[in-house]
């Protein structure tokens, strides 16, 4: 969850995977009051979309608790939208720059380039994947992902970053996915970046098969033998 709760260290602090805590108030993200903040925001979807192919268009904006940048809600073992914080998206876009910037210096928030995007892309991130999702690709990629975590948290030399990826493993997929578009490349989110391509081709295949079944009526066992000739 981007939360903030110290004012010190700046970035963000778990629990947002799964949010528990009460979201109101929502709006469309066009309601937001800086031109510049809601530029940056909808730029940051294109590229989560352009970069890794996934879409998710439930991003809104809500009142949440104080301190909290955004959050993931996950509903039965599912995805169930994206909410940045109308008190931290509504200030200037120096205020949420200069926000994140406290993290990267306390060495919280893993380092990138676009300050407003990550909060976003990480939110979009745990959208994507989280470990309390219960699909059966989810659950697949959940074991390339935590592999790769423990690989991760052995490795003494990797670089850039925070504190916050080790808090779990779904911290530290949706902070390197965010490092991986806004930070620089190393194995870990060239691995992560092919887990969510993967992941997304399986999930368009799936949605393709239910498709192709009623366009032109082929039983299941008919596609499966359609499926292994691609």
């Amino acid at each position: 969850m981007g939360r903030n709760s110290s004012g010190k260290r700046g970035g963000l602090q778990p629990g947002d995977a799964t949010f528990k805590g009460k979201v109101s108030n929502v709006e469309p993200l066009v309601n937001m009051k800086d031109p510049a903040v809601y530029k940056a925001t909808k730029e940051a979807i294109s590229r989560y979309h352009a970069v890794l192919g996934v879409r998710q268009r439930s991003v809104k904006l809500a009142d949440l608790p104080a301190g909290t940048y955004g959050v993931h809600v996950t509903a039965n073992g599912k995805s169930d939208g994206v909410y940045l914080n109308k008190a931290h998206f509504n200030q200037s876009r120096s205020a949420i720059e200069a926000s994140h910037r406290k993290g990267y210096a306390s060495g919280w928030s893993t380092k990138t380039n676009k300050p407003i995007a990550h909060t976003v892309t990480h939110e979009l991130a745990h959208a994507t994947w989280n470990q309390h999702m219960t699909g059966a690709k989810q659950k697949a990629a959940g074991k390339e992902i935590n592999k790769l975590y423990t690989q991760w948290r052995k490795d003494k030399k990797k670089s850039g970053y925070g504190k916050y990826a080790a808090t779990n493993v779904s911290e530290f997929w949706a902070e390197t996915v965010t490092y991986a578009i806004y930070g620089k490349s190393d194995k870990y989110t060239t691995a992560v970046t092919s887990i969510a391509k993967k992941y997304t081709f399986c999930v368009y295949l799936e949605r393709l098969k239910l498709i192709a079944m009623k366009l032109i009526e082929l039983t299941a066992t008919e596609l499966e033998v359609v499926r292994q000739q691609l």
